[in-house]
């Protein structure tokens, strides 16, 4: 579906509760009440298991039975499981079980443990990927944790376009050229970068989707002054989710916004101390809870 709008707007890279029992299962009841929370603020579809999600972390038959889950909700929004099991086997593997799902496209992530990789076997992968995929296909390209995905394999494939978390725009405005889409992987510069891209995929919509696809709306509107306020503002909440290297303090802030408990981290992460002052983080940015 190359150069198609299939894929457009606001998603999230959706966090994953965990239980804090010694298996750290998920919460797949907090897990449905925080997506439908972020639908009904707009957004147009989740992300789930990515960075942010503790995907690595989390094993394909749990996967599955969160997208069953999710898709029986009918929430009214778009699934895109990010697969990203590092190797080729298990990519097939759970991209066979999604063929069966009603999903709108699959973020794959290619094999993220030999460096440097060659363009020829990047190809490889994903050809193979294509090959197996019922569904339209993202490259994931974030090589601050994986290997990037050379632009002439990208444009050389019939992928849909990628997420784009490496942040220049020369990389995005290629595979445009191509006929490929591209969702933003990063927050920087919003104002400047959507309006050349299909959209973009947050974490920050995880405490404030109304404020991220407000931005989006904006943009798209040419309402250039509000949207670099709005954008400011943003900025000072991703500074705040920076105060610790984990995804615990997204699940901690959005628990504040909206009430539902959101559990823990997986090991290796290791989860935000108790001590933290959510209700003081909220105060500083004026967001107030239950939102």
């Amino acid at each position: 579906m190359l150069g198609s709008d299939l894929l457009h707007g606001v998603y999230v890279a959706n966090v994953t509760p965990f239980h804090t029992d010694p298996a750290r299962s998920i919460d797949v009841t907090a897990y449905r009440l925080h997506a439908r929370w972020l639908a009904g603020y707009g957004v147009d579809g989740i992300v789930p298991f990515g960075t942010n999600g503790e995907g690595p972390s989390v094993a394909t038959h749990e996967k599955l039975a969160v997208f069953e889950t999710l898709l029986a909700d009918d929430l009214g929004i778009q699934i895109v499981p990010t697969v990203a099991e590092g190797n080729l086997s298990d990519t097939v593997a759970l991209l066979e079980r999604l063929n069966d799902l009603a999903v709108a496209a699959v973020l794959v992530l290619p094999p993220y443990y030999f460096k440097p990789v060659e363009a020829e076997g990047m190809t490889a992968f994903y050809e193979r990927v294509l090959e197996v995929s019922r569904h339209p296909v993202l490259a994931y390209h974030i090589p601050k944790y994986a290997v990037p995905v050379p632009l002439a394999v990208v444009t050389s494939l019939p992928l849909w376009g990628v997420k784009d978390s490496d942040g220049k725009p020369a990389y995005s405005e290629a595979v445009r050229a191509s006929g490929r889409g591209v969702l933003l992987g990063t927050e920087d510069d919003l104002p400047g970068r959507l309006p050349h891209v299909e959209g973009s995929i947050s974490a920050l919509a995880n405490i404030v989707p109304e404020q991220v696809v407000e931005l989006y709306r904006l943009v798209r509107d040419g309402e250039d002054a509000r949207a670099q306020e709005l954008s400011a503002h943003l900025q000072r909440v991703r500074a705040l989710t920076k105060e610790y290297a984990s995804p615990g303090l997204l699940k901690l802030l959005a628990q504040g916004r909206h009430g539902t408990p959101m559990g823990t981290v997986r090991p290796p992460l290791v989860p935000v101390p108790d001590s933290y002052d959510v209700e003081d983080a909220l105060g500083r940015l004026a967001l107030g809870p239950h939102a």
